[in-house]
């Protein structure tokens, strides 16, 4: 039966049996480790789910909140919507909303899952926005704002230990780096940039692609 799910269904799958199981950096590990491990089960991926389900157990509520998700995004999307906005401006939007009424492992796996949804629903970015309005509620106009003037040069230091970190094989922390500079300023183009090249180095060139595209809007 899992043999006909798709490459999106399975990630899908994978992301609501690791959420109801782990938290905090356990589960981001095993978040940000679904695409390499779709690559290297790709034509097995029933059995990938059925070692999920044993070592974490199957989710409470499975697959409920992504089939919801679907249902509102994959309603009609005109021309005019797809050619309006950019993958930057929906990330930005999305990670407003999900700042301005979230917080916690909540808010980092929500902002972490942004790349994905946006793949997920390429050309139905304003369905995707006003599914997340509607769930979470709209964003606070005062959010981006606050965050924009907060650069100090330590933030410049931390990029460049970031990046040495990312050269020489620490993924972890880099990442732990990436995470508490993106909190204090999520407006940095340098820390996109570093984030780019942190997703490129361990194999995921979608998200480091669309980290990239989110540094150049903010350059």
């Amino acid at each position: 039966m899992a043999g006909n799910l798709s490459r999106e269904e399975v990630s899908a799958r994978l992301e609501a049996i690791f959420s109801s199981a782990l938290e905090g950096r356990e589960l981001e590990k095993a978040l940000t480790s679904i695409d390499k491990r779709l690559d290297k089960f790709e034509g097995k991926w029933g059995g990938l789910i059925k070692w999920a389900e044993q070592k974490y157990g199957k989710p409470e509520d499975s697959g409920q909140q992504p089939q919801e998700e679907t249902q509102q995004v994959q309603q009609e999307t005109t021309p005019s919507e797809k050619a309006e906005m950019s993958r930057a401006e929906a990330f930005n939007s999305l990670e407003s909303i999900f700042r301005s009424n979230l917080e916690g492992g909540e808010l980092e796996k929500m902002v972490g899952s942004i790349d994905k949804r946006l793949d997920k629903f390429e050309g139905k970015w304003p369905k995707l926005i006003l599914w997340a309005e509607e769930k979470y509620g709209k964003a606070d106009p005062n959010q981006v704002v606050v965050t924009e003037v907060t650069e100090t040069p330590q933030e410049t230091h931390g990029v460049e230990q970031t990046l040495e970190f990312i050269i020489s094989g620490n993924y972890e922390s880099a990442l732990s780096n990436l995470k508490k500079m993106i909190s204090e300023n999520h407006s940095d183009s340098d820390v996109w940039n570093a984030f780019s090249s942190y997703f490129s180095s361990i194999g995921l060139s979608g998200r480091a692609k669309a980290c990239e595209e989110r540094a150049s809007s903010l350059s």
